[in-house]
């Protein structure tokens, strides 16, 4: 039995910039269906030296043997750019169910945007924006316990911003993007603009509806689906008073310069509303933690991954000898 024929909807965002409160919002238009961060394309698709994968193998070998393979068929790229879109669309329309759109949700895709566009150039592409320095204060405070190091997420904070607006910029004509601080304010005018370019005109009915629980999967921001059951902008600005001590100050005006400030400016973010105040009272102290934690982190990742530590040992113990990842 064949499946029906889905089109995907990509979103494109930084990790923390509200991708789950749009999937959400999207899947209780009844017309589309969505499975966490479904992921997939990073295996196949990150040809570069930004994208790293864990393996036992030598990741750089199959580099150069794709290399070698495009210079012995010119038509390579092609045929593999069909491989990849003729596979994710059977699995696209699989998990769809029967419905029109297959919304694929995942962070890190902001690094391969432009390979997913060659792959699918006539998907939809929702392109979501947030202050950066509100994606950097998520960060910290979600996975880091409240200590500020939102360099951990370096690659997304400088080459996933880079590349994500290089692709909307690219394709401008043909993406739809919008701001999260637009999303949570005016709601109504921002739904309004993306079921124009979906052709979904119920999607506006969802505005004040109670959302979803679950996207499905095990991935995906349960910390955002816990805490909000409707859109909600409580998380405006409070990311503000994170930014309370010196080092976090420094972190913002080393960060906010060059390219990163280009396209802070180009969306209309600043960080006059984060520097104006004087520092908290206890700035100083909290600093200095702030300072030695991201110390400890870096030394540690440098000389010691802990996840690869983790992962060597649970293997040791299921197989008896030590996998190296390579």
């Amino acid at each position: 039995m064949t499946s029906r024929s889905v089109q995907p909807i990509f979103i494109l965002s930084l990790p923390r910039s509200g991708s789950t409160l749009l999937q959400r919002l999207l899947l209780s238009s009844g017309e589309c269906a969505t499975l966490g961060e479904a992921s997939l394309m990073l295996r196949f698709l990150g040809q570069d030296e930004l994208i790293s994968r864990k393996a036992t193998y030598w990741e750089f070998l199959v580099d150069i043997a794709m290399t070698d393979m495009r210079a012995q068929w010119p038509d390579f790229d092609a045929a593999y750019a069909s491989g990849v879109r003729q596979m994710m669309s059977k699995i696209y329309a699989g998990l769809a169910g029967g419905k029109r759109y297959f919304v694929d949700k995942t962070p890190r895709y902001t690094l391969i945007a432009e390979e997913i566009y060659k792959v699918f150039p006539d998907a939809k592409y929702l392109v979501l924006w947030r202050h950066p320095l509100a994606v950097a204060s998520s960060m910290s405070a979600s996975s880091r316990r409240g200590y500020w190091f939102p360099d951990e997420y370096a690659i997304d904070l400088h080459a996933g911003l880079s590349r994500l607006q290089d692709f909307a910029t690219r394709h401008a004509d043909e993406i739809c993007q919008v701001r999260y601080e637009d999303l949570v304010t005016d709601q109504t005018s921002v739904l309004r603009t993306i079921a124009a370019y979906l052709d979904l005109t119920c999607l506006t009915d969802v505005a004040d509806k109670t959302l979803p629980t679950s996207a499905g999967g095990g991935l995906g921001d349960a910390t955002g689906t816990r805490k909000y059951s409707k859109i909600s902008d409580r998380s405006l600005t409070s990311w503000h008073g994170q930014i309370d001590n010196w080092y976090r100050r420094r972190w913002v005006r080393r960060y906010c310069t060059g390219r990163v400030a280009e396209i802070m400016q180009e969306h209309g973010y600043g960080t006059e509303d984060v520097l104006s105040n004087g520092p908290h009272p206890v700035g100083l102290w909290s600093g200095l933690k702030d300072l030695l934690f991201a110390g400890h982190r870096r030394h540690r990742r440098l000389k010691k991954p802990l996840q690869v530590a983790r992962e060597v040992a649970r293997l040791r113990g299921q197989h008896g000898f030590d996998i190296v990842f390579r």
